[in-house]
């Protein structure tokens, strides 16, 4: 069920800084999400993320993660969403950073399921958006692009009550960071903490072109599902 935005931004104790004090710009839902986290070699990661964003690494560990999930209602403030160009499935390969101590997630890739959306957000949003096929049913994603192609099928399990450091660590990110620009800010999202639950992955098959020997990514370190959140993001 949808919560009021004025709910969303009156929740910000597990923010690790303040809202941004402008006005939010865009309204989107991150729905039906799994994440495959992977442990990697922090030299493997370190070419392929720009040299003024430091890898963020938690006990000494460095992280990728596989995110599947559906885009909906996607539409700036004061406007109303249109299906068509709103609601998308996505899959983003994304790492973690962080500038002037202010942590972040890098994407490395991110797979959009409709063309027009992803050459909006592509254009609007400078991140590495492409267009892949990609079909989401109960319990099944499939990708099948040019630089990815992903079959999975999972089982949600059971809620993680207290999340611990690691998957606290991992999901609760507040600033995305584009690729090229040395001086630039982090973009910056927010949203209530994410409800999750443990997923058992009962068939996987993925690959990506592009990273080959970056880890196997047959075999996740961690996996988590959430139901969802409601997210405000500035430009």
């Amino acid at each position: 069920m949808k919560e009021p935005i004025e709910t969303i931004l009156d929740t910000i104790e597990h923010r690790p800084w303040p809202i941004p004090k402008h006005p939010w710009f865009w309204y989107q839902e991150w729905n039906d999400a799994i994440f495959l986290h992977y442990q990697v070699e922090p030299s493997k990661l370190r070419s392929l993320v720009p040299m003024h964003l430091e890898l963020d690494q938690i006990n000494g560990e460095h992280w990728i993660s596989v995110v599947a999930f559906t885009m909906d209602n996607v539409h700036p403030r004061h406007c109303f969403p249109f299906h068509f160009l709103s609601t998308f499935h996505e899959v983003n390969l994304r790492t973690y950073v962080k500038k002037d101590g202010k942590v972040g997630v890098y994407f490395l890739s991110i797979e959009a399921e409709k063309w027009i959306p992803t050459q909006f957000a592509r254009m609007t949003s400078g991140l590495p958006y492409r267009h892949s096929k990609i079909q989401r049913a109960k319990n099944l994603v499939q990708l099948d692009g040019k630089r990815c192609r992903i079959e999975m099928n999972f089982q949600v399990i059971h809620p993680i009550k207290h999340p611990n450091q690691k998957e606290l660590w991992l999901t609760e990110r507040y600033s995305l960071y584009r690729e090229k620009e040395v001086k630039e800010s982090a973009m910056d999202v927010h949203h209530k903490p994410w409800e999750l639950f443990q997923v058992e992955i009962q068939k996987l098959n993925i690959g990506y072109t592009k990273f080959v020997g970056l880890t196997d990514f047959l075999k996740p370190d961690l996996t988590h599902y959430s139901p969802g959140v409601q997210v405000l993001a500035w430009l």
